[in-house]
């Protein structure tokens, strides 16, 4: 709950663990979709594939968690700034490539792990009050 103090937001941290629960769910969301299209490639044409991805439970994942990352994200924008909330969405582009890296087994060159310690940093520095 938001409480103005002289023109001051105090925010929770609750708001926070929210902030950060759709950041985890964001990235949920993207490993499970492309475990779904991993799923859903078939040579049995267009259908098939449409079809399995549809019926993917890795589908689903992402689908809830998509909409409940838009409900939290919702409470969040009514509870922390815009200007510290929306930055620290950010994480997801540093989240991403970390979980792709564990559980896709995707490879993480340099110039990315460089890239998401600029970017867990830069996060860092504009959420700071």
């Amino acid at each position: 709950m938001i409480t103005h103090i002289h023109g001051e937001e105090k925010m929770s941290v609750s708001s926070w663990l929210i902030l950060i629960l759709v950041v985890v769910l964001g990235t949920v969301g993207q490993l499970s979709l492309k475990y779904a299209f991993q799923g859903s490639t078939s040579n049995e044409g267009t259908s098939k594939s449409v079809r399995d991805l549809l019926f993917s439970r890795y589908f689903w994942i992402w689908f809830i968690s998509y909409v409940v990352v838009t409900v939290l994200w919702l409470y969040v924008l009514r509870t922390i700034p815009l200007s510290q909330a929306f930055p620290a969405l950010g994480l997801t582009f540093a989240l991403v490539p970390l979980a792709s890296y564990y559980f896709l087994r995707e490879k993480v060159v340099p110039s990315q792990w460089l890239g998401i310690i600029i970017i867990v940093a830069g996060v860092v520095l504009v959420v700071q009050r």
